[in-house]
């Protein structure tokens, strides 16, 4: 453990310099570092307000949505033992938004709120690819998980852009998701996201130890007392969850479920007790990173966060896929 402190430590200063980045940037140039301080002073000026109420929040919806991606992330490239295995890869991010914009469309058939029915279509989405990839018939074949994400993906994604023909007021809803806009978030969005962040968290946890079981092959971990079916059931409805809590908020960000994983295995090992809050934290810095970014490259303008962080991720897809360790 020793060993990694400065790792830790490392991760903790990109962790708080992102925030500061997160904070001090936007549209306003009047408001920066020192009005985060003038916050504990209780002022109500308009720089105080514009911290308070606007960045901060935003802020906060970016990390709590990294932290959540990384987290499904890590636990599906654990379950399925594919390094190209994320929540967009495998068409969970498209369901969820499919579900979302179902219950947009048909509110009353489906009498459920947008964070339910978001989780309600990753969840068919990830049950679809592992079906595909023969992953409830006891083997999962890595080649057709991913070709199976890409189709499950593809189909969610175009019902999805089929909504823009709808209606106007429904195209406009739905494009704010699928661009992975995070730029009027407020407190009440950030504040039920931190639930499912927070149960998400301990569920990887609490799931970390089977995860290195699942490791050692399932003949391995079933005799070593966990089932791998029940294994497969927790971690994909744990990565669903959490895909689609985040979905519901930001949109179906890409990437982020893929590059985290590989940054905590690389700095902390296969140690899943170790790598799932590596990644969590790993996966916040990203995002803030990815958000401070988005609000500087075209300033004063906005870029989406969602594709900034496609940006930063699909290079590492690329190079995963050229790979050979990738498919193996």
């Amino acid at each position: 453990m020793s060993s990694h402190v400065w790792k830790i430590a490392a991760i903790a200063v990109v962790l708080l310099l992102a925030t500061v980045g997160s904070l001090v940037t936007g549209g306003r140039s009047d408001v920066g570092v020192t009005d985060i301080f003038t916050l504990l002073t209780g002022a109500e000026d308009i720089a105080a307000t514009t911290m308070r109420d606007i960045r901060m929040p935003r802020t906060a919806v970016a990390a709590l949505v990294g932290v959540n991606l990384a987290l499904a992330g890590v636990v599906l490239q654990a379950l399925t033992r594919n390094p190209l295995a994320s929540p967009a890869i495998l068409g969970i991010n498209q369901g969820a938004a499919l579900g979302l914009v179902a219950a947009l469309v048909f509110p009353s058939a489906t009498g459920l709120a947008l964070n339910s029915m978001a989780v309600a279509g990753a969840l068919a989405a990830g049950a679809a690819t592992f079906a595909i990839a023969g992953g409830f018939g006891g083997r999962i074949d890595p080649l057709r998980l991913v070709l199976g994400g890409v189709a499950v993906g593809a189909f969610s994604f175009a019902a999805v852009r089929f909504a823009y023909t709808l209606e106007d007021d429904l195209a406009h809803a739905v494009i704010r998701w699928t661009i992975g806009d995070i730029g009027d978030m407020r407190w009440h969005d950030a504040a039920p996201l931190a639930v499912f962040t927070l149960v998400g968290t301990q569920g990887g946890v609490a799931l970390a130890q089977r995860l290195n079981m699942m490791a050692l092959g399932d003949a391995s971990a079933r005799g070593l007392g966990a089932d791998p079916r029940w294994t497969l059931f927790l971690g994909a409805v744990l990565a669903a969850i959490l895909a689609g809590a985040s979905v519901t908020v930001a949109g179906p960000i890409a990437f982020v479920g893929l590059v985290v994983p590989h940054l905590a295995r690389v700095m902390f090992g296969g140690d899943h007790r170790v790598s799932v809050p590596a990644a969590a934290a790993l996966g916040a810095a990203l995002m803030l990173v990815a958000d401070t970014l988005s609000k500087l490259i075209a300033a004063p303008s906005e870029i989406p966060v969602g594709l900034v962080a496609a940006l930063i991720g699909a290079p590492w897809f690329l190079y995963l896929t050229l790979t050979s360790e990738a498919l193996e």
